[in-house]
């Protein structure tokens, strides 16, 4: 798939790539798209923690309500809620529609799927992100199981109870799709790539 490492898509994107400031006491870089950027949906606080690909489904139904050629291309965690187990009380899938040329959101949390005002796009920003949609979940490492292999993060995560992490997944960050964790000890920002592919 090809690499577009300097094309930040509005909305999902991001909101992962900036995400990680949130645990972090530096302040967030600003991008050109950050204008487009809506804001993190709330998950109700009580919500069960769940793994990535548990809300797919209810995702795709929304979606597809949405835009019936609407394809899956990022996943992420709405705010740093990603425990040490990989679950977090929320997730964020991002769509994208050729047909409207456009992007939208669906946050799952519990039973409740939200689906977000679409996000217009430029047509080359619309192919560059259809020539980089996520194989189906069945391809692909969930959170749970990928976060075992990002020692660094878990070391974090299990030694500060308070400690949270982002997760994001998406096949722009790499040559293939890769789960980025990211989290902060202290002043210092630790995040780790893993590979999806399972």
């Amino acid at each position: 798939m090809p690499r577009h490492p300097k094309f930040l898509i509005p909305l999902v994107l991001a909101l992962f790539v900036l995400a990680p400031a949130a645990c972090s006491s530096q302040p967030a870089q600003e991008s050109p798209s950050d204008e487009k950027v809506a804001e993190a949906p709330k998950v109700p606080e009580g919500t069960p923690r769940v793994a990535a690909f548990s809300g797919v489904e209810k995702a795709e139904d929304a979606a597809s309500g949405w835009r019936e050629d609407a394809e899956l291309y990022a996943v992420a965690s709405p705010a740093p809620e990603v425990d040490a187990s990989g679950k977090s009380p929320g997730w964020l899938y991002t769509y994208v529609s050729k047909s409207a040329g456009a992007v939208a959101s669906v946050t799952v949390a519990g039973e409740k799927a939200k689906l977000a005002p679409e996000q217009e796009l430029p047509e080359d920003q619309i192919g560059d992100i259809s020539e980089n949609l996520l194989p189906s979940p069945e391809q692909l490492k969930d959170s749970s199981e990928a976060i075992q292999e990002a020692g660094k993060v878990r070391k974090v995560l299990e030694s500060d109870e308070d400690a949270k992490t982002t997760a994001g997944l998406d096949s722009f960050s790499s040559e293939e799709p890769v789960w980025i964790f990211s989290t902060a000890q202290g002043d210092e920002r630790v995040e780790q790539k893993i590979p999806a592919d399972s």
